[in-house]
């Protein structure tokens, strides 16, 4: 599997610009080898401890949280192409492949590497058996299945030569190998349980089973159980127990496959063993249906308790790293929600105070203005009572000159009288 460039260049920035479609590949188990259509939902910005590493925030289109909402995840750049160009007009119709040519094969929602080992069928009805890789396995493909494979280097596609033949068929042939072996594995383990469930469907609302009826359950298991190699018996027993193997097709391990060893139940009495790994695979089953069942309100305590039991399932040989992650990413969530709870209510308490300061100052506001009013409904009548003062003032004032003129005339006139000459 080719990765793209840890580096962007100026030229392919575009190409993982925010909403354009992408295949997205990983190093986590269940994703580890596959191509999967993505959206970009924001290129992230560089991380202070590591600078130099750039990642995205995608939405997978096909990959889904047990929501059923679309799994959304960072990815590093090395991790992340455009989408693969298109075959030309002339071979959409139908693509013809040869022996030993390198495929990308569509399965379980995304493209995985493999090489053609044989063409089987017609023209119009072929089928293309393709060996894929990790773990080795045969499988046939119609031709709208399979697309050439393209391995993006340097910010351009190039296409691989074909594959040896004699690697292929090596490849196959121990494929082939490890399949037989494992039939004789299963031949050798006696009669098979037979059994019979009742109740809900599989995969149900709650997922569970009401009732599970056990019969002709054969006495030759506990002896295998007990010859074979410490690292071998219990995986022994979780192949060979009808009830473990309906577990392991549930929803929860179909989305996160998972090889238990159950180790520790080497020190049990074989009787118990089936009841104990059942017990720590149905506490994975719970554990991940109670994730997917959390909300941003419940109590932290819940978290908390998930996260203890992981350990436990660790140490039986559970791959639990997605699970811790996701609870520790939804604890951080979490924390950050109640931050931001106490900050609301902080807020409100303070818009509250607020609210009632306001209040009272429009109370102040509105006997002021009542105030002001009184004064200027005052300050209007003083205003017209100076007006009328000033007019009588002006009018006195004016009785006073002549007044004043008069009393002249008068003394003048009195004057003359007293002045006037004696005979």
């Amino acid at each position: 599997m080719s990765s793209s460039s840890m580096k962007m260049s100026p030229g392919n920035i575009d190409l993982f610009a925010k909403d354009t479609l992408v295949e997205v590949s990983s190093d986590e188990r269940w994703l580890s080898g596959g191509w999967f259509v993505a959206k970009v939902l924001d290129p992230l910005p560089p991380s202070p401890t590591t600078p130099g590493k750039m990642e995205f925030l995608v939405e997978y289109q096909s990959l889904f949280w047990w929501s059923r909402s679309k799994l959304v995840k960072r990815v590093d750049i090395k991790f992340v192409r455009p989408l693969p160009p298109p075959p030309p007009n002339d071979e959409q119709e139908q693509q013809g492949f040869e022996v030993n040519d390198v495929v990308d094969a569509y399965r379980n929602n995304g493209w995985w590497v493999g090489v053609v080992s044989k063409v089987l069928g017609e023209e119009e009805q072929r089928v293309y058996s393709v060996l894929l890789g990790n773990p080795s396995r045969t499988i046939n493909f119609r031709s709208s299945e399979l697309r050439f494979h393209l391995d993006w280097v340097g910010d351009k596609w190039i296409q691989p030569q074909k594959q040896n033949k004699m690697r292929s068929e090596a490849g196959e042939k121990r494929g082939k190998q490890m399949e037989a072996e494992t039939n004789s594995e299963k031949r050798k383990r006696g009669t098979h349980v037979k059994f019979l469930f009742k109740g809900k469907e599989c995969g149900g609302a709650n997922g569970g089973v009401d009732k599970i009826d056990v019969e002709d359950s054969s006495t030759t298991e506990a002896a295998a159980v007990d010859n074979m190699p410490y690292q071998n018996k219990n995986l022994l027993l979780l192949e060979s127990s009808p009830v473990l193997r309906f577990v392991q097709s549930l929803e929860e391990f179909q989305l996160m496959p998972q090889k238990p060893h159950f180790r520790p139940l080497d020190e049990c009495e074989v009787v118990c063993r089936e009841g104990l790994a059942l017990k720590y695979m149905m506490t994975f089953v719970n554990v991940v249906k109670e994730i997917s069942k959390l909300q941003v309100n419940a109590s932290g305590s819940i978290m908390d308790s998930l996260l203890k039991s992981l350990p436990e399932l660790e140490s039986h040989g559970f791959n639990v790293k997605d699970v811790r992650n996701r609870l520790l990413d939804l604890q951080t969530i979490k924390r950050s929600q109640e931050h931001l709870q106490t900050k609301l209510a902080k807020v409100k308490c303070e818009i509250k105070m607020r609210t009632h300061e306001g209040t009272e100052i429009n109370a102040e506001l509105i006997d002021a203005i009542e105030k002001i009013k009184v004064l200027e409904e005052k300050k209007a009548r003083l205003i017209s009572m100076n007006e009328e003062n000033d007019s009588e003032t002006a009018k006195l004032k004016s009785s006073d000159s002549s007044l004043n003129e008069h009393i002249q005339n008068v003394e003048h006139n009195f004057a003359i009288l007293a002045t006037f000459p004696r005979r």
